[in-house]
């Protein structure tokens, strides 16, 4: 059996050594072969000139240098893609995921689980998770993290999801198969600053929303019914006024009523938008993620055996979180 370890890599100078040095006491206590896929997402430190050293001293591992950053889903996406294990471990470089923990994992595998997922203990599930569990139609386990073991027929199948607006979690949650999940206790980066912006993680969070339901469709269609049957009402009392010769004071009323449509219309129109700047993005087909450098022996991939990595680029689906 062939284990292979995906970690994509974004500044993470001050991990590559450690997180090595754990990865490689994980595979002396497993039976099984192992390949360590570590992504550079186009880092602007010394991590690729660290990962190359590390592949210099370690046959078991491979390097995938992308052109530029692509964003961290991206580059989970372009090890996946290049995986060549009979499951596959994804996991963060700044050891906040415990590489210990695969042990674990490849123990509720070998009971039959296709998917076995890490979550975080003792941790209250945050608002983002019951939000959006709460309206798309799929469950994330609460507190899950993008640290979990896929099965080579788990794996086949995220393969053949292209789409760019990526939120693996659901991605994963949505293709179901049998899970389970091994919780872990939250710890600190090993070093270095978290480079995940708030910007990104609300990114994220509208991809997952607007990815996996039509219910903001919905909400816009009933903020027009509720306007319109208001509207109707406000006429209503108007010409009712206008008929028992009472004076309607219309100046504040015109405003308002001005300043309510004109918001719920932009609200709608900007609903209308993200989906449609999403249709746009999924109809150019551009390669979504560029492979700059290979660096290491190649095993083949799960689409063959010596398969070209360019052209794995340009089918590969990932998102630009840009």
């Amino acid at each position: 059996m062939l284990l292979s370890v995906v970690v994509p890599c974004y500044n993470e100078a001050g991990n590559v050594a450690e997180l090595h040095r754990q990865l490689d006491q994980v595979a002396a206590r497993l039976d099984d072969q192992m390949e360590f896929i570590l992504v550079d997402d186009g880092s602007r430190d010394h991590t690729l000139d660290l990962l190359k050293q590390v592949a210099q001293r370690d046959p078991r591992v491979r390097v995938l240098s992308l052109s530029r950053n692509f964003g961290h889903q991206a580059a989970l996406t372009a090890g996946i893609e290049h995986a060549a294990g009979d499951a596959v471990v994804v996991m963060d470089a700044d050891l906040q995921h415990p590489p210990e923990l695969i042990l674990d994992f490849v123990r509720k595998w070998r009971e039959g689980h296709d998917l076995v997922y890490a979550y975080r203990q003792g941790v209250k599930p945050r608002l983002g998770y019951r939000l959006i569990n709460a309206i798309m139609k799929i469950n994330v386990p609460a507190e899950s993290a993008d640290f979990r073991l896929m099965d080579r027929k788990l794996v086949d199948a995220f393969r053949r999801m292209p789409e760019r607006a990526r939120f693996i979690r659901g991605m994963i949650a949505w293709l179901g198969f049998r899970q389970a999940g091994i919780g872990y206790a939250d710890r600190q980066r090993f070093a270095g600053r978290r480079s995940y912006t708030l910007r990104q993680t609300a990114r994220m969070a509208l991809n997952a929303i607007l990815a996996f339901s039509s219910l903001p469709l919905r909400l816009a269609a009933v903020l027009g019914v509720a306007t319109l049957g208001v509207g109707l009402l406000y006429a209503a009392y108007i010409l009712y006024a206008w008929v028992a010769g009472e004076t309607v004071q219309g100046w504040t009323a015109l405003i308002l009523t001005m300043l309510v449509l004109g918001g719920v219309q932009l609200l709608c129109l900007g609903i209308i938008a993200e989906y449609i700047g999403r249709i746009f993005e999924e109809v150019k087909h551009r390669p979504l993620y560029v492979v700059r450098e290979w660096i290491g022996p190649k095993r083949g991939t799960a689409a063959g055996a010596g398969e070209d990595v360019g052209r794995l680029a340009a089918t590969a689906g990932a998102a630009n979180e840009g």
